[in-house]
C-alpha cells in the first residue's frame, strides 16, 4: 500500500492509495485520520504485507514501522510530539524521516521499533 499524493486529493479531502497490480482506491481523508487507511481497507477485504518497512533519517537506519504504516494516521503517545505534514516521506521501500524529528518524537509513534544500526 502506497499513498499517491495529489493536489486533486487535497482539494477534495480525499486520499488515494496504490494497492498493487494496477489497483487504486480513494478514501475520505477524515476517515483515514480517524481509523487509518489499513483498517478501512481491511474492512473492505484487502490484505497487506506483514513485513516491516525501514525508517531512515539523515542517511542512517533508525528503525522500522509496520507495512501498513501511514503518517496521516499517527496517534502520538505523548503531547510533546504533534505529527506534521512532511515528517515522513516515502521513497521506494523506505520511509524518510524529517531531520528535525528527535528520538523522542520517533518513540512517540505507535508501532515504531528503534534499531541502532547505521544504514551506511
Amino acid at each position: 500500500m502506497r499513498r499517491v499524493e495529489s493536489i486533486q486529493d487535497e482539494m477534495n479531502g480525499t486520499v488515494t492509495y496504490e494497492l498493487g497490480n494496477g489497483r487504486f482506491v480513494t478514501l475520505d481523508a477524515r476517515a483515514v485520520r480517524e481509523y487509518g487507511a489499513a483498517e478501512i481497507l481491511r474492512h473492505m477485504g484487502h490484505e497487506f504485507s506483514t513485513e516491516r518497512v525501514k525508517v531512515m533519517q539523515r542517511g542512517h537506519y533508525v528503525g522500522t514501522v509496520p507495512g501498513d504504516f501511514d503518517p496521516l494516521n499517527i496517534q502520538s503517545r505523548t503531547f510533546l510530539y504533534d505529527p506534521r505534514p512532511g515528517d515522513f516521506r516515502r521513497d521506494g521501500d523506505i520511509w524518510i524521516v524529517a531531520d528535525m524529528l528527535g528520538p523522542g518524537d520517533l518513540e512517540a509513534i505507535p508501532r515504531f521499533e528503534r534499531e541502532g544500526r547505521d544504514a551506511g
